[in-house]
């Protein structure tokens, strides 16, 4: 398999695209068009200089990791030793498309394993065929272990994903003999619910512009981000802006609208549709309605799994 790597050539197209937008309308604003720009097109050439360390490159294709990828995650690792040797000699590695089902309505899961790299979407659609996200599978969860039967609900593929997958019957036969991956699957459970009830009071509780300002600053702990050396940071979307909107209950021209505003106010700088810059955490939180002690992340990911993807050459997520 041939892996192409085309982070210089995404930031360089970035840097054009800064270059495209200093370009005046009329000769009048020529000289006003390229001040404001000025600092944009310096950051994305400093971007695209420094592109392999700054930013994670992207890549046509997912390198196939080594089966005890996430043995040092925190669900794997909370597992005594040998269950969890039991459960990675019945492992194996796989990689899926985007929009790929792997199991809906009241059909029974036949899969259970963790989420390497890539996002899973748990979805409902209503009878008049509207989506609502009902949740988000981010690196180092767990995904097939319910297990009830959720009728009218699938799980899907949010972009291409790489699964370590358990051989079902084991995964089973382990949950009735090991206390230790009991205990893991309940922790792993309350910190699931954390993330809806954080997820319940973001649509509930707020305005569609908060809640897209609350998801941008939430979305540090299972995007892929980086903190860059002059303050700022940068985060890829590596989910669709549909798939943020049905997430919120919004959309996406909810969305798009609202990342102008807060460009316009210095919030934020949109270098290209996947690529945003953080430049006033704080002012984001004080726009999403959050004291400046809660724009912490809450849906993060675990810390093990998001250092093995932002660290990995090549490979944008």
């Amino acid at each position: 398999m041939t892996t192409v790597n085309v982070a210089d050539a995404t930031l360089g197209h970035t840097a054009r695209a800064a270059r495209q937008l200093s370009a005046p309308r009329s000769r009048k604003r020529e000289g006003d068009a390229k001040t404001r720009n000025s600092a944009l097109i310096d950051k994305c050439e400093r971007l695209a200089e420094r592109g392999k360390t700054m930013l994670h490159g992207q890549s046509t294709t997912v390198a196939k990791p080594p089966a005890c990828a996430l043995e040092q995650s925190r669900f794997c690792i909370q597992v005594d030793p040998a269950p969890r040797a039991r459960l990675i000699r019945a492992a194996h590695i796989e990689t899926i498309p985007a929009d790929k089902v792997l199991w809906h309505d009241d059909a029974p899961c036949r899969t259970v394993g963790l989420l390497v790299s890539g996002y899973l979407r748990f979805q409902r659609h209503n009878r008049d065929g509207r989506r609502q996200i009902l949740n988000l599978t981010v690196p180092g969860d767990l995904f097939g272990h319910e297990d009830e039967r959720n009728e009218g609900f699938s799980l899907e593929s949010a972009t291409e994903a790489v699964l370590c997958r358990f051989d079902r019957r084991v995964f089973d036969e382990l949950l009735i003999e090991d206390g230790s991956l009991r205990r893991a699957l309940y922790r792993y459970g309350s910190r699931n619910l954390d993330r809806l009830h954080w997820l319940t009071w973001t649509i509930g509780a707020l305005r569609p512009e908060e809640r897209i300002a609350a998801f941008l600053l939430n979305a540090r702990g299972f995007l892929p981000y980086r903190d860059l050396p002059d303050g700022t940071g940068l985060i890829s979307l590596a989910i669709s802006r549909r798939d943020i909107a049905d997430l919120l209950a919004t959309s996406v021209e909810t969305i798009c609208r609202t990342f102008k505003s807060l460009g316009k106010d210095g919030l934020i700088r949109l270098l290209d549709p996947a690529h945003v810059l953080f430049l006033d955490p704080a002012g984001l939180a004080a726009r999403a309605g959050l004291p400046d002690r809660e724009h912490a992340p809450v849906m993060a990911s675990d810390p093990a799994v998001m250092t093995f993807i932002n660290d990995r050459p090549g490979v944008h997520r």
